[in-house]
């Protein structure tokens, strides 16, 4: 595994944490400790489907097999986790949104320095 790959994953994380926590800052509202569980559990879902899934790119068959399947297994449970968030109609967007953004970004960074792999 090059430094390379293992720098943007960080990069990615750091940008994603620092971000989700300006929105928890932003939008929390009030305390809660059901919703702070909320904030919680999706943060380490994205943290830890972002590391295995982009810690299995590769330009072979099988890893791009792999990381297609993690890839749509991970963003629909991810997806799916904020969607069902009623109480935070225009939050899950933006987290939705977010967690998309920093993916493709990743994604798309992996892919053009796939060669240097």
């Amino acid at each position: 595994m090059k430094p390379q790959k293992i720098y943007s994953i960080i990069i990615g994380l750091v940008a994603y944490i620092i971000i989700s926590h300006i929105f928890h800052v932003f939008f929390r509202g009030k305390t809660d400790i059901a919703l702070s569980l909320l904030y919680i559990y999706n943060d380490m879902l994205y943290i830890v489907g972002y590391i295995f899934t982009f810690m299995v790119y590769g330009s072979n068959k099988f890893n791009r097999i792999l990381f297609g399947t993690l890839s749509i297994a991970f963003l629909l449970f991810f997806v799916y986790n904020w969607w069902g968030v009623s109480s935070m109609p225009y939050e899950r967007f933006l987290y939705i949104g977010l967690g998309l953004l920093v993916y493709i970004c990743e994604y798309m960074y992996l892919k053009a320095i796939q060669n240097d792999l």
